[in-house]
């Protein structure tokens, strides 16, 4: 397409703006028919790593349901109070009534007790007495008893001791006549007493006189059979096996010495 000149001094004024109007529709005619195409540039978008959390979402709570709206009670009219009072009266003399006769039956309950106590206190002190006279009936029977029981081991141990006791005199009485030397003066009837002590190894430790014959030469020969002894062997094996019986007997003992009889 050939574009005429045309000369824009001389046009009037609205004829430039047609005239601009149809240069610039050409321009643009011409330029869809070259093909003019903008030049690309190839953008390259590089990948972003995201950080992603997983939220937990609660479940939207279910609306609560109002309440309906208590509707105002109704304004009681004077014959509703007057009934209400009444009523309230009665309650209250009811109540009464039942704490009296609560406290009635109290009262009758604490009687009983008490006197039910007082009887069960009364049963126990009698338990209690016959339970001591039988105690002491007890021991009285268990005093005799042991008593008894003592008497009689007294006596089989008395007549056990004085069958060893019984033993020993002859032995003491033997050895003291084979170490005695009769006096010239010696005669029938006398007497001599004499008061021995030993110790439990059966030696003699002191004669003595304690009633005399009248005679010093009897007495002294009595005295002198006593001391040549010297010791009594078995009186030690007597004060190791029943050392109470040493110490009762022969410990300190008196010897009735006679012409014609030694007597313990």
């Amino acid at each position: 397409m050939r574009l005429l000149p045309v000369r824009l001094g001389k046009l009037p004024g609205y004829s430039v703006a047609i005239v601009s109007s149809l240069s610039l529709h050409g321009l643009l005619l011409l330029i869809v028919i070259v093909g003019w195409t903008p030049e690309r540039k190839d953008v390259q978008i590089r990948p972003q790593y995201i950080q992603a959390t997983l939220l937990q979402v609660k479940p939207p709570k279910a609306p609560v349901a109002k309440k309906a709206a208590k509707k105002p009670k109704a304004v009681d009219n004077k014959q509703q109070k007057l009934v209400v009072k009444k009523r309230a009266e009665a309650k209250k003399r009811e109540q009464e009534k039942r704490k009296i006769r609560l406290r009635e039956e109290k009262k009758k309950r604490e009687a009983l007790t008490k006197k039910e106590r007082l009887r069960k206190e009364q049963e126990q002190a009698k338990k209690d007495q016959q339970k001591k006279q039988a105690e002491a009936r007890r021991r009285e029977q268990e005093l005799a008893f042991a008593d008894a029981l003592s008497e009689e081991e007294d006596y089989i141990s008395a007549a056990a001791d004085e069958q060893l006791v019984g033993s020993y005199k002859a032995y003491i009485r033997d050895r003291i006549v084979n170490n005695w030397s009769r006096p010239p003066s010696a005669r029938r009837n006398m007497k001599v007493v004499l008061g021995i002590q030993l110790v439990p190894t059966g030696r003699v430790v002191s004669v003595a006189v304690e009633k005399t014959s009248g005679n010093s030469a009897f007495d002294r020969s009595a005295e002198q059979a006593v001391y040549k002894v010297e010791r009594f062997e078995k009186l030690q094996e007597l004060s190791q096996a029943s050392p109470r019986v040493f110490e009762k007997t022969f410990r300190h003992f008196r010897l009735t010495f006679t012409p014609d009889d030694l007597r313990l």
